[in-house]
């Protein structure tokens, strides 16, 4: 990616478009992560006309590449620095993209309702193609459709395609980004929120396949290095455990030829306890388990690439964040859905990294920090569904959850 193939607007309060930031002043990184929240940092000095307007609430970028927008977002930290070389100062913003509305809300057991002390359904049950599911609990909870106390400013519903297997969900005060998380990994689908003209458009997409196409090696000079780490899946058999109490409650117990199949790679049989006693319909812990083996019952392959700018493999150009791609490890071959990358823009021009399945993998630390998260998650859904206090059983899985036993 080229400097000439980037630009970065300022935005006020309102989505106002207020001005471009030349590209020889530019000194910006922007991290993007599929289906997650994007980050990005950008510096200025304090006396560059566009640093005061960016410096109010609510204020925020848009960066757009070659093809699209890459992300756009609020401010969320404005930092002054000065020192005697530089009286004056620079500026560091720091911000989110504007998928963090999917993060802010929480998706309630009755939507239409504001009021969380007179919430009259239990929980929100919605069914049908995922996309559409996708769409609804949005649209319901900070979307058009939702209440005025929390509807969203500016935000307006992309197309809806109704791609996807057929689904049911019900929600209970979950995160809402986590939520439609859950449906999307195991619908191959791919979403976010960008601004689009003066409003904010939430959008889904269809993660494409472009591992024929698109092969990233070395070797052949469209890859200028690469990271690959390996770890054993996180889960290989899931046991759902639904309505009733202690010998009589139901369970059902799921896994995949891919599971079985990195089971007996790594010799290990890992078991996971899903509770999903909010609901008595078995297609909900079937489906309870096909999200949870869907996004760890593999071997976990994650790779960290810098792509050469070559002229048949551009990306943001022939491919970008959501597709799925194949690089060349060794004398095997990788394929893996493009979850991340880092765009530096800076004195020494243009710099990309794009990273390749789970980016945990990379490191300890975040791998347990995923699982006690996990476990935090659990726990909670636990909370909000459970109307009478827990059994044994249950006690005995909320510890498995945190790893104690």
């Amino acid at each position: 990616m080229r400097l000439t193939d980037l630009t970065v607007e300022v935005r006020d309060r309102d989505l106002t478009r207020l001005g471009l930031i030349r590209p020889e002043e530019l000194n910006l990184r922007v991290q993007g992560e599929h289906n997650g929240l994007g980050v990005w940092k950008l510096e200025l000095p304090a006396e560059h006309p566009l640093a005061a307007p960016l410096r109010q609430p609510g204020s925020g970028i848009i960066v757009t590449g070659p093809q699209d927008i890459l992300m756009s977002g609020p401010t969320v930290s404005p930092v002054v620095v000065t020192s005697a070389d530089d009286p004056t100062g620079m500026v560091s913003f720091e911000g989110v993209s504007d998928s963090v509305v999917l993060a802010d809300m929480l998706a309630w057991p009755q939507p239409t309702n504001p009021d969380p002390t007179t919430q009259a359904a239990s929980h929100d049950v919605r069914s049908g193609n995922a996309e559409s599911v996708i769409h609804g609990y949005v649209n319901a909870n900070c979307g058009p459709s939702a209440p005025t106390a929390r509807r969203k400013a500016h935000l307006v519903m992309g197309t809806n395609l109704g791609r996807g297997p057929l689904v049911k969900k019900s929600a209970r005060f979950p995160v809402l980004g986590a939520l439609i998380s859950e449906i999307a990994v195991m619908a191959n689908l791919g979403f976010r929120v960008v601004q689009r003209g003066a409003n904010l458009a939430f959008e889904t997409y269809q993660v494409t396949d472009r591992s024929l196409d698109i092969r990233l090696d070395v070797l052949t000079g469209t890859l200028a290095s690469q990271s690959v780490a390996v770890a054993p899946p996180g889960v290989t058999r899931v046991i759902v455990g639904g309505q009733g109490e202690l010998e009589n409650r139901d369970f059902l117990s799921a896994t995949t030829a891919e599971a079985v199949a990195a089971e007996e790679e790594w010799g290990r049989r890992i078991e996971r306890f899903v509770d999903q006693r909010q609901t008595d319909d078995p297609a909900e812990y079937q489906q309870a388990a096909d999200e949870v083996l869907a996004e760890e019952g593999f071997t976990a392959v994650a790779m960290r690439a810098v792509p050469v700018d070559d002229l048949t493999m551009r990306f943001g150009v022939d491919w970008y964040l959501g597709d799925r791609v194949s690089a060349v490890v060794g004398a095997g071959e990788l394929s893996a859905v493009a979850t991340g990358y880092v765009l530096v823009v800076g004195a020494g021009g243009v710099q990309l990294g794009a990273t390749l399945g789970d980016p945990r993998q990379f490191d300890r630390n975040e791998s347990l920090t995923r699982r006690l998260d996990d476990a935090r998650n659990r726990i909670s859904a636990l909370e909000r569904n459970a109307e009478v206090g827990t059994t044994a059983a249950d006690d005995a899985a909320i510890m498995n959850m945190m790893g104690v036993w």
